[in-house]
């Protein structure tokens, strides 16, 4: 039987990384999960880059924007050969363009600079996961990243879901490539067994502030409310904190029964923070 200090740590450490790239399914999940832990990696002169795979068209289907077509949905640079041609007959809307404004407005605030967007359907990505894995590991490449951030696969959104899975493989191309790097889970909509405490009590405001940048989402849900208890809570083992951001940090690839064991409580050797 696993004792708590085997599920959750008992001290806080400093954030993983010196070249970030952040993966965030759509424009707010990056603040959300690791908004506190992202500006203090910025702080410290890390280099962090956030790649949004999707706009977030269908967050809110009843907006005036959500009617207004912008262009032809077509992540750049151009697909591969071959590629998956439903994604040629998909939309961009004004309402999308909006959340893409929000982000750029919540990243200044953090202190990023350097961002993409590859606007792939909103809560469809698992069915573009070919062209979305394709087009992130060219960011591998060009990028070089030493750690991954991405949401994990315990969060309830699909397109969460399947951003981990295409953490997951990025992670392994890396490690088959030679490029040493870390592969770093963030919680959203669902807790996840952490392996990394961040305190993010001093970096706390600036996540606040860039949260409130994305006003179209605020309107729909107090997602602000729900992080901060969120952050609250994984102050349970660490005194003299405020806010705390949790991670499952990996450096060693898991193949996907090893992942299933961690994430469910089990006995699991082979993890590193």
């Amino acid at each position: 039987m696993l004792q708590e200090s085997e599920i959750i740590p008992y001290h806080c450490s400093p954030p993983v990384g010196e070249k970030i790239l952040v993966l965030a399914p759509h424009p707010d999940d990056e603040t959300l999960g690791c908004g506190g832990t992202i500006s203090l990696l910025v702080k410290a002169k890390k280099q962090v880059k956030v790649v949004f795979l999707t706009s977030g068209d269908k967050a809110d289907p009843s907006h005036k924007l959500s009617k207004k077509i912008y262009r032809v949905n077509l992540p750049t640079p151009p697909l591969p050969q071959g590629s998956e041609k439903g994604l040629l007959n998909s939309h961009f809307t004004e309402y999308a363009l909006l959340r893409e404004k929000e982000a750029v407005k919540a990243l200044k605030i953090l202190g990023v600079g350097g961002y993409e967007f590859l606007r792939f359907p909103d809560r469809e990505l698992d069915a573009f996961s070919q062209d979305a894995l394709h087009r992130l590991v060219q960011i591998l490449r060009e990028y070089v990243p030493d750690a991954i951030y991405s949401p994990s696969p315990l969060e309830l959104n699909p397109d969460h879901r399947a951003t981990a899975a295409l953490a997951v493989a990025m992670h392994r191309t890396m490690a088959q490539s030679g490029m040493a790097g870390h592969l770093i889970f963030y919680e959203v909509t669902v807790p996840l067994r952490p392996n990394l405490l961040v305190d993010v009590s001093d970096s706390y405001g600036r996540k606040k502030k860039a949260m409130k940048k994305y006003e179209s989402q605020l309107r729909l849900n107090n997602y602000l409310h729900y992080i901060t208890a969120v952050n609250i809570f994984r102050t349970l083992t660490v005194k003299g904190t405020k806010y705390i951001e949790a991670f499952w940090s990996l450096q060693t690839p898991l193949n996907n029964e090893e992942i299933a064991r961690w994430l469910s409580y089990s006995e699991l050797g082979h993890t590193s923070a």
